[in-house]
This record gives C-alpha cells, sequence and structure tokens, in this order.
C-alpha cells in the first residue's frame, strides 16, 4: 500500500473517530489497517486451507492408487497358489493311481521292465526329495512313505523276474528234448518209442538204445 494511501486512512480512520465519540462517548477507538489484516490474514487461511485440501485430496488418491495395486497384486498371487495347489494335488493323484496300477501288476506278476524302470526312477527321485531342505513335513513324510514302499517291493518284483526267467529256461529246455526226440523216431516212423522194429539184431538194438540215451542227455 503506498504512503498517500496510508495517509488518506489514517485521516478518514481519525474522521471516523471523531464522530464515533461524540455520538458513542467511550466506545473504542478503531485501530488503522487492523481490518485490513484481519481480512487479508482471513484470506491467507482460506488460501492456506485451499491448498490443504488439494493436497489431501491427492494424497488419498495417491494412497488409493497404491492400495488398488496391491490388491491386485495380492489377488494375482493368490490364483497362483492355488493353481500350483491344484496342479500338486493333480500330481498325487496321478501317483497314487499309478502305484496302484504297479502294485496289481506286482501282485498279478505282470510287471512290465518299463514299468520296473519307473519305479526305479521313483526310488531315486523320493530319495533325493527326502533329503532336500525345500520340502515341507508333509510333503517329505510323502517322499519317505513312497521310498519305503518302492524299496519293500523292489526285491519282490526281482524275484518275480527271476523266476519267470527261470520258467523260460525250463521251457526251452523240454521244448529242445522234445524236438531232439521227435527227429530220432523219424528213423523208424510209425514205431512206438522204446521198441525196436522187426528184425533188428541185438547188437542194433542195443547201439539204437544208447544213442537215444545220449541224445536225451
Amino acid at each position: 500500500m503506498s504512503s498517500f494511501s496510508n495517509v488518506t486512512e489514517l485521516h478518514a480512520t481519525s474522521a471516523v473517530n471523531g464522530i464515533l465519540s461524540k455520538i458513542l462517548p467511550g466506545m473504542k477507538e478503531i485501530q488503522p489497517n487492523k481490518n485490513n489484516n484481519l481480512i487479508n490474514k482471513q484470506k491467507k487461511n482460506k488460501g492456506s486451507k485451499a491448498q490443504l485440501i488439494d493436497h489431501n485430496l491427492k494424497k488419498m488418491i495417491s494412497l488409493q492408487k497404491r492400495d488398488i495395486y496391491k490388491i491386485k497384486k495380492k489377488e494375482k498371487l493368490q490364483k497362483k497358489n492355488a493353481l500350483k495347489e491344484r496342479q500338486i494335488d493333480y500330481n498325487k493323484l496321478e501317483k497314487n493311481a499309478k502305484l496302484k496300477v504297479l502294485q496289481k501288476h506286482k501282485l498279478d506278476g505282470k510287471l512290465t521292465e518299463k514299468e520296473a524302470e519307473y519305479l526305479d526312477k521313483l526310488t531315486k527321485k523320493s530319495i533325493k526329495n527326502a533329503k532336500s531342505w525345500d520340502l515341507d513335513d508333509e510333503e517329505r513324510e510323502e517322499s519317505l512313505e513312497l521310498q519305503e514302499y518302492i524299496l519293500k517291493n523292489k526285491s519282490t518284483n526281482k524275484n518275480h523276474a527271476r523266476s519267470n526267467k527261470r520258467r523260460q529256461k525250463i521251457k526251452q529246455f523240454k521244448e529242445d528234448i522234445q524236438d531232439s526226440n521227435t527227429v530220432s523216431d523219424h528213423r523208424y516212423a510209425g514205431l512206438t518209442p522204446g521198441l525196436a522194429p522187426v528184425g533188428l539184431s541185438d547188437e542194433e538194438e542195443s547201439s539204437s538204445e544208447e544213442e537215444q540215451e545220449n541224445d536225451d542227455w
């Protein structure tokens, strides 16, 4: 405010105070610039309040956006974990189903080489997982149970394989003997095995019997 304005305001205020003192004796005089200062202060306060409100609104919007991001991120993580849990459950069901099939094949003596290899792989994987610190208690317990089951039945499976192999050898040996006897009997077609043909000398009969015994061995 210029000095001329201040002087004018001072004169005006003094004149007003003179009139008021005559009309209302004892009334407190009006101080120059007091009202203006009050108005300016009020304007300043209003400006500060407006700025504060604007700042708070911006902050609230920023917090809301951050909360929305956190919520979406949390929902995405929950969906991912749920999908992972479903996959784990499916893998467990599939593994249990395969083990039941293998157990049935074992009991029936029909375990194939491929299934035996699968059991061997499961054994190695089970041992590796059981030693891993990344597994939780439930997974480690399941892995140990699987390992125990496989190791328990592995020796039985080997015995079945050996038994089957032995039976095949015996069967092949019997077939070879039968084929050998058939070839020997072709010399005397229609002759009952063990009987010499008519007119065969004792020496020839004895020789024939010796050859038969040699063939049997």
